[in-house]
């Protein structure tokens, strides 16, 4: 059977991949700091043989406890990890505490590169293996209102880009999926001069199937919603200024 580690699987887009690998046949592990939402989801017909279990994935000791704890249900088997654990504070870069600056940091940044540094020994153990990230339609360009939180995709993005090299020797294929805004808690938190000028064209079921998509073909990154991929697509053929253009209209 093959296997899904995923972080950041109590709820929203997290719980949804969650859903759509079991229901495809994975043995999922439901990893998140809220630990207790994930041991009730193993009583759901969907994941009767997951794992679940606490990872906060700030903490180094908690992310290699959580693997430990997967690989022996598993036999040390990881075919897809999933980086989906994060935050997001919205709002003028002034207005935002540090805490808040530093968690998504921590969150989005440390925690996905240490949770990948735990994994690799099982990912390169298990033939065929891949780490897919969550990243944003956020590293199109920096947005306002969003400072912090778009620039930790665009490491998100980086990241991604240099270990898709760096571990291809060791069989590992490493992605990302860049979603738009998605239609959860966390999207909701967004700042009201976005939320006004944005809509909604995914829920966390969309983004679910496109990370699963990604498993039965080789794409580096894959960018998610129509008018997105018009931003995108506008931003790479015109330049910065057009990119900057399209940017701010984000916010009025």
């Amino acid at each position: 059977m093959k296997t899904a580690f995923i972080t950041g699987a109590a709820q929203g887009i997290g719980l949804a991949i969650a859903r759509r690998f079991a229901r495809e046949g994975y043995q999922v592990g439901l990893f998140d700091i809220n630990a207790t939402r994930c041991q009730a989801l193993l009583s759901e017909p969907d994941f009767q043989n997951a794992i679940a279990g606490y990872c906060d994935v700030k903490d180094s000791a908690s992310i290699e406890e959580a693997i430990a704890m997967f690989s022996q249900a598993t036999s040390g088997r990881l075919d897809v990890l999933v980086n989906n654990a994060g935050v997001l504070t919205g709002g003028e870069l002034m207005t935002q505490s540090e805490s808040q600056i530093r968690a998504m940091v921590d969150v989005n940044v440390t925690g996905l590169t240490l949770v990948s540094y735990a994994a690799h020994p099982f990912l390169k153990a298990t033939e065929g293996s891949m780490v897919i990230n969550l990243c944003s339609a956020s590293s199109i360009h920096g947005i306002p209102l969003l400072a912090v939180y778009s620039a930790t995709k665009f490491y998100v993005d980086g990241f991604t880009q240099a270990l898709n090299i760096e571990w291809e020797n060791d069989d590992i294929y490493v992605t990302c999926i860049k979603p738009p805004v998605i239609d959860t808690e966390m999207g909701r938190s967004l700042d009201p001069r976005h939320i006004e000028n944005m809509t909604w064209e995914m829920k966390p079921d969309d983004v679910a199937s496109a990370v699963y998509g990604l498993t039965q073909r080789r794409e580096l990154h894959h960018v998610l919603g129509s008018s997105t991929r018009r931003w995108h697509r506008l931003s790479r053929l015109f330049g910065m200024g057009v990119s900057r253009w399209l940017t701010r209209r984000l916010v009025g």
